[in-house]
């Protein structure tokens, strides 16, 4: 999996405060309809991207870390950048 750059149009997610919590929104905050909107848009990304989202892998790291099994392996993420690196320059010496 390459890393890619972020897109342009490409709209910040709003946490809003837990429903009893002593704090508010914050100012600015989107509404339900935004919310909306902005999940429609979230659920249509693993689409555009080529499907490369696996649901259950994501589930299984999730519960893994929850429970204390999830190492992570740092030369396999500095392989991973660097290949992506090499990616780019090559791409940029083609252009």
């Amino acid at each position: 999996m390459k890393i890619n750059q972020p897109a342009s149009s490409a709209t910040p997610l709003i946490r809003h405060a837990k429903s009893g919590s002593a704090s508010a929104a914050p100012a600015g905050a989107a509404s339900s309809k935004d919310a909306v909107q902005m999940s429609a848009q979230v659920h249509a990304l693993p689409e555009a991207n080529g499907g490369d989202f696996d649901a259950a892998r994501v589930a299984a790291i999730r519960e893994d870390i929850r429970a204390g099994r999830y190492q992570v392996n740092p030369e396999r993420i500095a392989d991973g950048l660097m290949d992506s690196v090499r990616n780019l320059l090559d791409s940029g010496k083609n252009s």
